[in-house]
């Protein structure tokens, strides 16, 4: 009978693999590094989108209030009121005579900063507005326009 020897293996070396302390180290400040400087411009980029969106929220709603004045829904004005937590599209000649019925509610972003007119109302048939108004969205960073000429256009 033959007899099978088995080679002794190698299986781990003690305190040959991983990574050193210096190593580690290196690695977490690279990483906080990053965190760091990242932070701030991530949320900068939020802060502006959050402008962008709510400018784009507002500039719709002052199109739909035209539109509808226009296409003489319900054979009426329409408006758009700015409160201070929404936005309020209404049926009406004015905001305190309006029909509540037919109010619409938009929520503000808190953190954006709207100023200019509080109500804006666009004739039936022509669409035209009561008057030009300026609006101007800010946050703690930058501000953007919205223009409304005589003839209800609109601009952004």
């Amino acid at each position: 009978m033959k007899r099978l020897s088995v080679k002794s293996v190698e299986i781990c070396k003690i305190g040959g693999g991983g990574f050193t302390l210096v190593e580690t180290v290196i690695v977490l400040g690279i990483l906080g590094l990053v965190l760091v400087i990242g932070f701030p411009v991530g949320l900068d980029a939020y802060r502006n989108y959050l402008l962008s969106s709510e400018t784009r929220n507002l500039v719709s709603i002052l199109r739909r209030a035209s539109e509808l004045a226009f296409s003489n829904k319900n054979e009426s004005n329409y408006g758009v009121y700015l409160d201070s937590s929404r936005f309020i599209l209404f049926k009406g000649s004015s905001f305190v005579s309006r029909d509540t019925a037919f109010d619409e509610d938009y929520p503000r972003e808190p953190s954006i900063t709207v100023s200019g007119f509080t109500e804006i109302v666009f004739s039936q048939l022509t669409g035209k507005p009561n008057a030009t108004a300026t609006i101007q969205l800010s946050n703690s960073l930058t501000s953007q326009l919205i223009d409304i000429n005589e003839e209800g256009v609109i601009f952004w």
